[in-house]
């Protein structure tokens, strides 16, 4: 059994698994929202301070992309991603709808190399400039089923995003921002199996990650605090992964170029 290297990372890729043509068109959705600015070349770096990891991620906007019916944004980063944020955007399609911002793909969630889980995702919002505080953007539900050396697995999954509160400041690593919103996202997940036509809980339902993301008008996201757990149950020693995890992370905005 091979240990994770860092759960919370694992976590964050967001992997665009439609078919898709590169396109130099535009999406203009009438009055869009400026929390996340995606011209061509725009781009954001990222110092990553980690309780098991640190790093630095670069984020740029690399050209569109059309999915289904719809231009996105593809988002990239120049080496492999350290933070949940950059990483769940990275070669991910992100669109700007009026004052939303979307997100279609599917969320890939490795917690090793041998049990990848993935969560379909089609327009999925991850921000919306006019929410009031606590108001739910979105959630997606469902039930992944999968076998892990010849054992039947049910992986139950809820992704959420939630507006909480508007701040007029902002202050992090010295640097105050102006007019900032906080998103929140949590992934919870339950994990059981069959045995002989028996459900045994492998992971109670439980939120194994919790991250909020402040985004800074005209700027984009200007740091991120995310915390990952999880705890298996008794007969969880028959999943390929450690009994239980936890990991803290901060991303913090260091340099940004955006128009």
């Amino acid at each position: 059994m091979k240990k994770i290297g860092s759960l919370l990372i694992l976590l964050g890729f967001f992997v665009v698994s439609c078919s898709s043509d590169d396109s130099n068109g535009n999406n203009n959705n009438g009055n869009a929202t400026n929390f996340l600015p995606v011209a061509t070349g725009n781009y954001w770096v990222y110092d990553v301070q980690g309780s098991l990891q640190n790093g630095r991620d670069s984020l740029y906007v690399a050209n569109d992309t059309v999915i289904g019916n719809n231009t996105y944004k593809k988002l990239k980063t120049k080496f492999l991603a350290s933070g949940f944020f950059s990483g769940a955007l990275s070669n991910n399609g992100t669109r700007i709808s009026g004052d939303e911002l979307l997100v279609s793909g599917s969320a890939t969630i490795p917690f090793s190399e041998e049990f990848p889980v993935s969560i379909a995702i089609s327009d999925f919002k991850i921000f919306k400039e006019g929410a009031a505080n606590n108001t739910q953007l979105d959630n997606v539900s469902g039930t992944i089923n999968q076998t892990y050396e010849g054992v039947p697995l049910t992986i139950d999954y809820t992704l959420t995003t939630t507006a909480k509160e508007n701040l007029a400041t902002y202050s992090v690593d010295d640097q105050t921002y102006t007019n900032v919103k906080r998103i929140e996202t949590k992934l919870s997940l339950a994990i059981s199996a069959n045995f002989q036509g028996l459900p045994i809980p492998l992971m109670s339902d439980q939120d194994v990650l919790i991250s909020s993301q402040y985004y800074a008008e005209g700027i984009g996201v200007v740091y991120v605090d995310t915390r990952f757990q999880y705890e298996l149950g008794p007969f969880g020693a028959q999943l390929p992964i450690p009994q239980s995890g936890s990991e803290t992370q901060e991303e913090i905005l260091i340099d940004y170029e955006v128009e």
